[in-house]
């Protein structure tokens, strides 16, 4: 039986001139719960409200990994981590916003494509599942006993 811990793997996204994105085949819950948080806001009031910022942007940082898009100077890889060296949303989201917007469409529109692809990859692993693990209907007959054979002489 699968077990239902998310194995963290990653593949990778190719976008156009020659760019790449890594990223990860899937969330797990918690980062699930994480990107979901991100779509809002805390008000002077306590309340919450939708974060316009975050429209796509909490959806992308939740699954690149790495990327070699570069700056202006076309020498350094744009930052995704801060400065002890982890993956930070902060950092993303700086990053991110410092690229044209088509840039940022292609980005999302690829993960999305992604998180779909690897959605209907696994209904699919699990139909197949279902179908191997499906116990029989009916028991299976019994091993015929041995008996007297029609030729036999009596």
């Amino acid at each position: 039986m699968p077990s239902r811990v998310v194995r963290p793997t990653s593949r990778t996204l190719m976008i156009s001139r020659g760019d790449w994105l890594l990223v990860k085949d899937r969330l797990n819950h918690g980062e699930q719960q994480d990107a979901f948080a991100r779509r809002y806001v805390t008000n002077a009031l306590g309340g919450h409200s939708v974060n316009l910022r975050a429209q796509g942007m909490e959806k992308v940082t939740a699954y690149l990994l790495e990327w070699n898009l570069t700056g202006p100077d076309d020498t350094h890889v744009l930052p995704l981590r801060n400065v002890a060296g982890e993956l930070d949303p902060i950092v993303m989201a700086a990053s991110l916003n410092a690229i044209d917007p088509e840039s940022f469409a292609e980005i999302f529109n690829a993960i999305e494509g992604h998180e779909t692809a690897m959605a209907a990859a696994r209904a699919e692993e699990k139909k197949l599942q279902a179908g191997e693990s499906a116990s029989s209907a009916t028991s299976p007959s019994p091993a015929p006993v041995p008996g007297p054979s029609e030729t036999s002489a009596t």
